[in-house]
């Protein structure tokens, strides 16, 4: 059974792909995004393929900034992660093998889970080989340039034909089904989820899981899942900060301190520029009470957005120029509203509770 401190190292190589992945899909998410937005307002489809041979000069850049410049960028998610998970474990002589099997976790449609089993594979492998093969100091470049990447890649090549890729494809193609049959009702329960655990540890491990999943979901099912996980990122940010701001003209007094209020601006810009992590010090003040309405605030504005029909590619960003670029920017505005509204109501009332409680008394 595996004990509590490997399953802490095994967090942190995920969290590492992770972390080299996102600045690979937002600018690609972006640039798609952009892509689709102009189509939609032109009255054509970006991802037509007859745009690329087309003889309008603008219909056809911006197939070619969609499918190709884009939709290239995106497809190196999953080599970008797999290698550095591998570089986690094993540094540098990982990278080779990583790569190879996030590219044909990619191309043989075993997606992300397969890009996860395929980095880890290939990482403790090389680590394996490095422990195992004993050089003299002379001969160690042989092992280090040849023996350990070349035998480390041929494997990872032969295991992800013959198990990752097979595998990964009936899980994929199991999860679009089961997607598929739960129906609508589903998909704003699922997007409900997503989001809620987005907000749970702003930024912390079930934060990036759930952020991964959505990735999966999104870009290997066409599961409306990336749009539910950014919105449940910024609304905690952006209701906290509004509380801040609100309290004197809500409840006719402050119940928060200058520095709450400082914070809590900085919270409410954060939350704007699609950063969750402003909200950490007040869910850390009074954890009980706060990651509870955060969670239930923005699963509420995530199942609304799924509600709405408000999708996105993956990569779309959380920040407010990212919200044009979904179906249905309405639909994602006013699913952060609601939540936000949820969580600024809450935390009014809890910090309106706590200044009687305390005695505080009110800030001029």
């Amino acid at each position: 059974m595996m004990n509590k401190q490997k399953l802490q190292d095994l967090q942190q190589h995920l969290m590492t792909g992770i972390s080299y992945m996102i600045p690979i899909i937002v600018p690609a998410g972006i640039i798609m995004g952009i892509g689709i937005m102009i189509g939609q307002v032109s009255g054509f489809d970006a991802w037509d393929t007859a745009l690329l041979d087309s003889s309008n000069n603008v219909q056809k850049f911006v197939g070619w900034i969609t499918q190709i410049a884009g939709a290239g960028m995106m497809s190196l998610m999953f080599p970008v992660f797999a290698a550095y998970v591998s570089y986690s474990i094993s540094d540098k002589p990982g990278l080779a093998p990583g790569f190879i099997g996030g590219y044909l976790a990619n191309v043989m449609g075993s997606g992300f889970l397969g890009a996860v089993a395929v980095g880890l594979f290939a990482g403790f492998f090389v680590q394996f080989l490095n422990d195992h093969i004993k050089f003299s100091r002379t001969f160690r470049p042989v092992k280090n340039m040849f023996i350990v990447p070349v035998f480390s890649t041929l494997l990872v090549i032969i295991v992800s034909y013959f198990i990752i890729g097979p595998v990964g494809v009936i899980l994929v193609n199991a999860i679009t089904a089961f997607i598929n049959a739960v129906g609508e009702t589903g998909e704003v329960a699922l997007a409900s989820v997503i989001a809620g655990s987005m907000a749970f540890d702003l930024g912390g491990p079930v934060n990036k899981t759930a952020l991964a999943l959505s990735m999966q979901l999104n870009t290997d099912t066409n599961a409306n899942a990336w749009v539910p996980a950014m919105i449940g990122a910024v609304i905690p940010a952006v209701g906290i900060g509004l509380a801040t701001l609100l309290d004197k003209i809500v409840l006719k007094k402050a119940v928060y301190d200058n520095q709450m209020k400082t914070d809590g601006i900085a919270c409410f810009i954060l939350g704007f520029m699609g950063i969750s992590e402003g909200a950490i010090p007040f869910a850390i003040k009074d954890p009980l009470f706060m990651i509870p309405l955060n969670v239930i605030a923005s699963a509420i504005g995530g199942g609304i957005a799924a509600l709405l029909g408000t999708s996105a590619v993956t990569g779309v960003p959380a920040a407010i120029w990212g919200w044009p670029l979904s179906t249905n920017p309405f639909g994602w505005v006013l699913a952060v509203a609601v939540g936000s509204i949820i969580v600024c109501i809450g935390a009014l009332y809890r910090g309106s509770q706590l200044a009687k409680k305390n005695e505080i008394k009110p800030t001029v």
